[in-house]
């Protein structure tokens, strides 16, 4: 009996002398509440990369392009040069030709690099379409990857646009007719027309035109001089972009006009860091185009889109404004300050500004556009039953009012 204990005492001290020697291998003690995560040796936290979505960039001067960066927190930006590029939470705006690097730096002191190469910028535009000729100049464009900005005109061809808006190209207005003498009739006259054109384009692109160029340029020498500034002066208060041109094709030259023309003008008007080129839709200019490009490209520039230049517009000073100063409004008034029409009917209301020669502005506002809507000419439609107030509202702030009920 006393060996049997003996013999499992001795069992009994071996087993724990091989449990503890096991415990001691694993580092220690080991307990049924400690789970292998409690036990596990930390690891060490490394930081983490940044990576930027281009590593290269090339834009023109005056063109912004959006830069993202993953990776980390607390994303900072810099430039190696903000006189070539400044950066702004990633969005990079052109400065000056030239190149430098756009850097991104997170918390944990990671960074990445991106290269940028600022040139020239080059916005190619087109008048007067769209015709036969234009689906030759879009095909030229397509060809080189380049996009333009078309002024179109009421045509029987206005089908193009879409061909245009799809094409990435951007669609401007021009003017309901060229005719000078019905666009400048008036300076309602001009924006009654690109309101009609507005509509006629946005049904075939899905995209109401924003960008406008007045025929001839603001500063043509057919309109009446205050009038043109009238009508200069309306284009932003009425939401629309003006462009005039720095360089010309002169392809409207009726004894010289040629595709041999149109590139001799273009290389010797192309000389700044950023140009507005006009040329029209006419077929030689397709032709043109296939040296005028590669040319301009080899000069150092880039194409773009008016929607992209950096300012609101670009206009030459119209012939009032160099002789004489812009005169605001002191006061306007409607004609008719109350009326009544019914549903499907117009009228046209008349303001006055004083004083008389004011260069200001009117443009006309409607408090309902579901009861009735108002033209840039003034004139109201009803639309559904109920009462509105139309104002007229000059360049200066100066207000009128006509209370519309519509039956």
């Amino acid at each position: 009996m006393f060996i049997k204990l003996r013999t499992n005492l001795i069992i009994t001290v071996l087993l724990l002398t091989l449990f503890s020697l096991a415990a001691c291998s694993r580092g220690g003690d080991v307990s049924p509440d400690v789970s292998p995560s409690d036990i596990s040796d930390k690891k060490q936290i490394t930081a983490e990369e940044v990576s930027l979505s281009d590593t290269s960039i090339q834009l023109g001067k005056g063109i912004t392009s959006q830069l993202t960066a993953e990776g980390g927190k607390n994303i900072s930006w810099s430039s190696s040069d903000t006189s070539i590029a400044t950066v702004d939470n990633g969005l990079i705006r052109g400065e000056n030709v030239g190149n430098c690097v756009v850097t991104a730096y997170n918390d944990s002191g990671s960074s990445a690099k991106c290269q940028v190469e600022v040139k020239k910028t080059c916005y190619l535009t087109f008048d007067d379409g769209p015709n036969d000729s234009t689906p030759l100049i879009l095909e030229v464009l397509k060809e080189n990857d380049v996009h333009a900005t078309f002024f179109v005109v009421s045509s029987n061809s206005l089908e193009f646009t879409k061909q245009m808006h799809e094409q990435g190209c951007l669609v401007g207005i021009h003017t309901y007719s060229h005719k000078y003498e019905y666009c400048y009739r008036s300076y309602y006259s001009y924006y009654y027309g690109v309101e009609l054109m507005a509509r006629r384009v946005e049904n075939y692109t899905g995209v109401r035109p924003n960008i406008i160029r007045f025929p001839g340029g603001t500063h043509n020498a057919v309109s009446d001089p205050l009038l043109m500034q009238r009508v200069a002066n309306g284009a932003k208060d009425l939401g629309y972009r003006a462009f005039d041109w720095t360089a010309t094709s002169g392809d409207t030259s009726q004894n010289s006009a040629s595709a041999e023309f149109s590139i001799e003008n273009i290389k010797k008007s192309c000389t700044e860091d950023v140009e507005i080129v006009l040329m029209h839709d006419k077929a030689f200019n397709a032709k043109a185009l296939r040296t005028i490009i590669p040319y301009l490209r080899e000069q150092g520039y880039v194409f773009e889109t008016l929607d992209k230049y950096p300012e609101y517009s670009y206009t030459i000073p119209t012939r009032y404004s160099r002789k004489n100063k812009l005169i605001p409004s002191v006061s306007v008034g409607i004609g008719m300050t109350s009326a009544k029409i019914k549903i499907g009917e117009q009228i046209t209301l008349a303001a006055r500004m004083q004083p008389s020669n004011s260069t200001d502005y009117i443009r006309w506002e409607s408090s309902d556009t579901s009861i009735a809507e108002v033209m840039p000419n003034g004139r109201v439609e009803g639309i559904s039953q109920g009462n509105v107030e139309i104002y007229a509202i000059t360049s200066s702030g100066k207000k009128a009012v006509s209370r519309v009920s519509v039956i």
